[in-house]
């Protein structure tokens, strides 16, 4: 990798001074971008397994995680992570899209062609349609964000008349095993960012100032209404999570649409905002569908595990990439580190990820929170192992 960057619709161009209504722009194309599979549906499993602190706990890392990549990253910190770390990048990006791809499949195409009630199928089909292009028109340019993340704020208004929100109610103390997650939450949000190529494009196109500014308004403001409108819905949706209803109102069409517009557009501009190699190519986009609809086929086959319907078991594999595997990589690959090689510091990674993985299944899949805590302690301690070794 020759570590140049190559953007589109100007967007390399970090040189020039940028409008207010220009950085408004990237904040929206930030906070769309960010709007993932997961903002949109973990809240849903947290707030059915630990109430709203559930929510609390995924909010507050994910929000702070987010904006302080804009506050940390200097001018020029961000090229030097892609140059050295391309490759990592690119696994993040494609993981990211066949993720959304197979929530895209298994999770909402299902329940929205299957839709009855007060909606009728044809309906319900041609509304998915609709919304899947629309997610992708609106990610050919950077100043649609906005118009992507007011889609999605109609359509919580429009389902909230619908009666489709309704609150959690707030509980005491969180629960204690929620306390055991809480770690592990921070730990990958707080350095998930720095592996997000959407993110390193908005922090390459713009100068320090208006980084700070656009990723504050992004993930201070329009992001947390993307996860306000999750929690509004998390009640009635959890029945996504075992396989149970559909769409059955209007109310819940109008949350599906925000769900395909947003997972289309994260899907799209991560295909297009590829630090280093440019947009990918029609053969990878067809790549990453492919295994997507691999891994959806498959997922009818993976049975009942501790409780867990087989899709929500394959949504929290998935989820151990951004809760071990990535962030696990920048502790020990991306943050300085002294003098110890890279060839020393992907060991450890991988021997830590590989000591720290049956610890996160008991933690994510067997409902036994506390294992949690010496796995990724192990990731942490690997730390002071590169660093003694080095």
């Amino acid at each position: 990798m020759n570590g140049q960057v190559h953007f589109i619709d100007g967007a390399g161009d970090a040189a020039k001074p940028r409008a207010a209504a220009d950085v408004l722009a990237w904040a929206a194309y930030l906070a769309c971008s960010w709007t993932w599979c997961i903002g949109m549906f973990l809240p849903v499993l947290l707030v059915r397994d630990y109430g709203v602190w559930g929510w609390v706990v995924f909010a507050v890392p994910n929000v702070l995680g987010a904006a302080a990549m804009g506050w940390v990253l200097r001018d020029g910190a961000s090229q030097r992570i892609v140059a050295r770390h391309g490759a990592a990048v690119e696994w993040f990006r494609l993981v990211t899209v066949v993720f959304q791809l197979w929530f895209l499949l298994v999770f909402l195409a299902g329940p929205v062609v299957s839709g009855g009630g007060a909606v009728a199928p044809v309906a319900a089909r041609f509304a998915l349609v609709a919304a899947m292009i629309a997610g992708l028109l609106l990610a050919l340019d950077v100043r649609l964000g906005v118009l992507a993340w007011t889609g999605s704020v109609a359509c919580a208004v429009m389902a909230a008349l619908r009666g489709g929100l309704a609150w959690p109610d707030w509980a005491g103390a969180a629960p204690a095993d929620l306390l055991w997650l809480a770690p592990v939450c921070a730990f990958g949000f707080a350095l998930c960012p720095y592996l997000d190529p959407t993110f390193h494009r908005a922090r390459q196109a713009l100068r320090s100032a208006e980084a700070r500014a656009a990723f504050t308004i992004g993930f201070g403001a329009l992001f947390p209404a993307m996860i306000v409108f999750t929690l509004g819905y998390a009640r009635w949706a959890s029945g996504f999570a075992s396989g149970a209803g559909g769409l059955a109102n209007a109310a819940a069409l109008f949350v599906a649409l925000h769900v395909a517009v947003q997972l289309v557009y994260t899907c799209a501009v991560h295909a297009r905002a590829t630090p280093g190699r440019g947009p990918w190519p029609a053969a990878r986009i067809a790549f990453a569908m492919l295994i997507a609809g691999a891994v959806a086929l498959a997922t009818r086959f993976v049975p009942q595990v501790a409780g867990l319907d087989g899709r929500e078991v394959v949504y929290r594999l998935f989820m151990t990439f951004y809760g071990l595997v990535f962030p696990a990589y920048v502790w020990l690959m991306v943050i300085p580190r002294g003098a110890a090689s890279d060839r020393l510091a992907g060991r450890v990674l991988w021997l830590a990820v590989g000591l720290a993985a049956p610890f996160y299944w008991m933690g994510f899949i067997e409902h036994a929170e506390l294992w949690l805590a010496p796995g990724l302690g192990i990731v942490l301690a690997a730390r002071l192992l590169v660093r003694a070794r080095g």
